[in-house]
């Protein structure tokens, strides 16, 4: 009996913590996508969708962000609805209360889609060129007639993340674990799928300056820059394949094996990599530079062989004198 009663008093807590009524708003979508700057701040855009199943229009929601000096980022790729919204702040114990008010209310059985943007400073902490930041994870608050409650959370909502570290920044701890650890243009991005993510975690990142990382980015920076060089090459009728030949061996070295060697904590075996991947482009430009003399050179040498109306003239004059002669003697 005693047992029965438990199992009970623990469901009315889980409903009374994650409501799954249908006649309840319930938040569908909610993507964080965040980035961290090399100087701390962050700048975060979240990507919602949210349904009103209840009984009356839904005129807006909050959200809690757990710091100070949040500002409010207003254009299409940070914050936008088709309904419209009024943002305020309120200051709370712990953070800054955010809560976005619609122009026009959503009506029952209708969905608000939208992103909101915004920039925070004294989120992360930053300590030399150590980084750590906690995101909670918390269920938006519903506002319907000027009250405030808890969104309900569907077994399908669409709840996901990603974290942009700075360039050259490596992961030392994260929690709970991502689905995976990106390197996307030269950034670390941690990433979390629904079933590695839920309301109520709280995603807690490490994260340090790697001199290693930065290496492989500052070559893989220099590939970049001479594979468009050599297109340009190609566009003018240079004859740059042996400097393509080295630009592949570098890319490879570089963002293959020396990356490779990265995420299996190889350091040193990462940097030799990167060393030899350097070796190629020294090659490749040295090629590139020939390449481009080589056309100087051969320019001159066709305007060199160009006949000279100066040069013409006495052989005209010559011929012509034996001309006059063989005419006598006949």
């Amino acid at each position: 009996m005693v047992a029965k009663k438990i199992i009970v008093y623990f469901l009315i807590l889980l409903l009374t913590a994650f409501p799954a009524s249908a006649g309840d708003v319930s938040i569908n979508r909610w993507v964080l996508n965040v980035t961290m700057h090399d100087d701390g701040i962050i700048e975060e855009v979240i990507q919602i969708e949210i349904r009103n199943d209840g009984s009356l229009p839904l005129d807006g929601f909050s959200f809690v962000i757990p710091a100070s000096g949040v500002t409010m980022i207003y254009d299409f790729d940070h914050t936008s609805s088709f309904t419209g919204q009024v943002v305020t702040q309120e200051t709370i114990p712990g953070g800054v209360r955010i809560t976005l008010e619609f122009n026009r209310s959503i009506d029952v059985g209708g969905k608000w889609n939208g992103r909101v943007g915004f920039k925070v400073d004294k989120w992360a902490i930053k300590e030399g060129e150590d980084y750590s930041i906690d995101i909670p994870v918390g269920v938006p608050q519903s506002i319907i007639s000027g009250k405030s409650s808890q969104m309900a959370v569907p077994g399908d909502a669409d709840l996901r993340a990603q974290f942009f570290l700075p360039e050259g920044v490596e992961v030392t701890s994260v929690t709970p674990k991502p689905f995976r650890i990106l390197f996307q243009n030269n950034i670390i991005v941690p990433t979390w799928s629904p079933d590695k993510l839920a309301f109520g975690d709280t995603i807690s990142i490490k994260a340090s300056v790697s001199d290693v990382l930065k290496k492989i980015v500052e070559t893989d920076e220099k590939i970049n820059d001479l594979s468009t060089r050599i297109d340009e090459a190609k566009k003018q009728g240079l004859d740059v394949s042996n400097a393509e030949i080295y630009l592949d061996n570098a890319n490879n070295y570089n963002n293959n094996q020396g990356l490779g060697e990265f995420w299996k904590k190889d350091n040193s075996l990462a940097l030799e990599y990167v060393g030899y991947a350097n070796d190629e482009l020294n090659k490749a430009e040295e090629v590139l530079s020939n390449a481009g003399k080589n056309q100087v050179e051969e320019t001159a040498g066709t305007s060199g062989n160009e006949k000279s109306p100066g040069f013409a003239a006495p052989l005209l004059l010559l011929a012509l004198i034996v001309s006059v002669l063989t005419r006598k003697k006949s």
